[in-house]
């Protein structure tokens, strides 16, 4: 039997630890760009023009109550990102505008450590075959309630 030499032994297992390393790095580094959102579903457009009652519009505005919603982040984040789903939600159960609106952040479950935004409001449907228009019955468009947060943000 020829002696060994001890180097010979060591080497292949590094030089294959070392490929091996360095092909993991390649393919997370690879796979860090594939998870970017580009692969992601496409979100469908802001209805800017749904209409959010912070209240109840006038006496002579005739609706039907439909379903009382809400929509909360787990986490920090701003009103806004949460219209899309929450008129979405909405638009889901037929409603033609949302009444008693409230968008504000609120204490998590662990109340010392996490505030969060939540959405809530009662989703209806106008008796009235017409649109009304949102100004009219005392609300703003989800267009304008955006413009107001950036507006509050900047100053």
């Amino acid at each position: 039997m020829l002696p060994r030499n001890p180097t010979a032994s060591i080497e292949p297992p590094m030089k294959i630890r070392a490929v091996a390393l360095g092909a993991l790095l390649s393919l997370s580094a690879h796979g860090a760009a594939d998870a970017e959102p580009s692969n992601a579903a496409p979100q469908p457009a802001l209805d800017n023009d749904f209409c959010l009652v912070a209240g109840v519009p006038p006496a002579d505005y005739k609706y039907i109550k439909i379903k009382d919603l809400k929509v909360g982040k787990g986490s920090y984040g701003s009103v806004t990102d949460l219209l899309q789903k929450f008129t979405d939600m909405a638009k889901a159960v037929g409603a033609d505008a949302i009444i008693n609106y409230a968008g504000s952040q609120r204490f998590g479950f662990f109340p010392w450590r996490i505030v969060r935004p939540v959405v809530r409001g009662t989703a209806i449907k106008w008796d009235a075959p017409q649109k009304h228009d949102c100004a009219t019955v005392g609300g703003l468009t989800v267009a304008t309630i955006i413009e107001q947060n950036k507006q509050r943000r900047s100053q």
